[in-house]
């Protein structure tokens, strides 16, 4: 058993995706043990789902390491995507603690001296019902696109199909915990949280689901002290995204991630997420981050 034990740890390959993860969480998780020794944080429950989720992770990298399983193969990398998530539930609970000062007006300031004006107040003009319900089910899109687009990737009938997936993945990967040190940096509620006072038009959608989910969004942005506004990873994942689409799977480029992409774009602005400089600080992210993916992966095998 010990020599079974043994060989896998001598064959466990870290990707740079698993590498940036670990080092990250380990980060964040020691970071939360600190404050909760200095009783900054009360909450026992915040360090027990990232510990736990890391473990899961590690677990699969090290098994899959001694198996040709391709399920097992999926979820060893598939993991990183819901697993960001519960690391970013963590880090969102010391951010403030770090760094207690919100840079919302610095960032508005910038929309009005970059482009002259406050693109959340304008939209103000065309704000309907079937607007805001196409909108709001474009916003949702970031949380499935990442998902079916690792799935398409995967599946393609390609000898290179893994590595590809690995490439989207790393990418997606920089992106979301490179952009941690900008939220750190400069910690933001977004305009709709920063402000209220601004809007005259409330947001209403279609279906009784559509006003559930903007009621609920609005309640936990405002409780949870989420501060991940500059720059928007809605819309640098999605660019990415788009990317690798394109590169890789042009008709689902053409048919799903560009006209989704679009509106998810229009979306974070409409719903008053984001300023119209987190669109702009997300395109040198997500470009970094398909620069340092390509470099990071092995090129010789066709990425």
């Amino acid at each position: 058993m010990q020599i079974k034990s043994t060989k896998r740890l001598n064959s466990l390959k870290l990707f740079p995706e698993d590498i940036i993860a670990i080092i990250f969480s380990l980060a964040i998780i020691l970071t939360i043990v600190y404050f909760l020794f200095t009783g900054d944080i009360s909450d026992t429950n915040v360090i027990i789902t990232p510990v736990v989720s890391l473990m899961i992770l590690i677990f699969f990298m090290v098994y899959q390491s001694s198996t040709s399983s391709n399920a097992v193969k999926f979820l060893r990398s598939y993991l990183h995507i819901p697993y960001y998530g519960i690391i970013f539930s963590a880090f969102q609970a010391f951010i403030h603690k770090l760094n207690p000062n919100d840079f919302d007006y610095l960032l508005l300031k910038l929309d009005y001296t970059f482009f002259g004006f406050d693109i959340t107040v304008w939209l103000e003009h065309f704000i309907s019902k079937q607007l805001t319900e196409i909108l709001t089910l474009s916003y949702f899109s970031y949380y499935i696109l990442p998902t079916l687009t690792f799935i398409l990737l995967f599946i393609k009938k390609d000898p290179l199909s893994f590595q590809k997936v690995r490439s989207y993945l790393l990418a997606i990967v920089i992106g979301w915990y490179g952009a941690f040190i900008l939220y750190l940096l400069l910690p933001a509620a977004g305009p709709d949280i920063a402000f209220p006072e601004h809007y005259t038009v409330p947001l209403q959608g279609l279906s009784p689901l559509t006003n559930a989910y903007l009621e609920n969004l609005g309640k936990y942005l405002k409780e949870s002290f989420v501060r991940n506004t500059f720059p928007s990873m809605h819309f640098g994942i999605i660019l990415i995204t788009n990317y690798f689409a394109f590169k890789h799977l042009r008709k689902y480029f053409w048919f799903c991630t560009l006209l989704l992409g679009t509106l998810l774009a229009v979306a974070t602005l409409y719903l008053r997420q984001h300023y119209l400089i987190d669109l702009v600080g997300s395109i040198p992210v997500a470009a970094l981050s398909i620069w340092f993916s390509s470099k990071l992966c092995n090129n010789k095998r066709g990425i």
